[in-house]
């Protein structure tokens, strides 16, 4: 007598390949979310620094740059420096701060906490001429939620 017994069913792979898939799908997604706030970045400041430059603060910097891939933001401006123009009624030399580095770090999944590091030297100078003042430290940070 032949044997009768069905052949095994052949199962569907797709579940298997579907987690995979899944991760890959977010991996890209968020990749191009911190991408593209990464950019936003420099956009933002660039318009709140001309919004300070029209109140007569025009803050600078040397070099700068964001870091901080995949969690995080990390803002870095080397060579920081702000100048106050028009601060005061009278007629007032402008004056000019000068600051190391500042790293301004941001959590991309909780951005309302920032927190900021500040590497020394720091000087105050009227403009054109030499520092006034230096003042020099081991470590300065400062953290704001809001």
């Amino acid at each position: 007598m032949p044997d009768m017994t069905p052949a095994p069913r052949r199962r569907s792979r797709w579940r298997l390949f579907a987690a995979p898939v899944l991760v890959l799908i977010l991996a890209i997604a968020w990749s191009a979310f911190w991408f593209y706030a990464s950019s936003q970045v420099w956009v933002q400041a660039d318009a709140w620094r001309a919004q300070e430059a029209k109140a007569g603060r025009v803050y600078d910097c040397g070099k700068r740059s964001v870091a901080g891939y995949p969690f995080r933001l990390e803002i870095r401006c080397e060579d920081a420096s702000v100048t106050l123009i028009s601060q005061t009624a009278g007629a007032q030399t402008p004056f000019t701060a000068r600051l190391g580095e500042i790293l301004v770090v941001a959590q991309v999944y909780d951005p309302t906490r920032v927190i900021a590091e500040f590497k020394a030297p720091a000087t105050l100078a009227e403009r054109g001429a030499l520092p006034s003042l230096a003042v020099n430290w081991r470590s300065g940070r400062a953290s704001v939620a809001g």
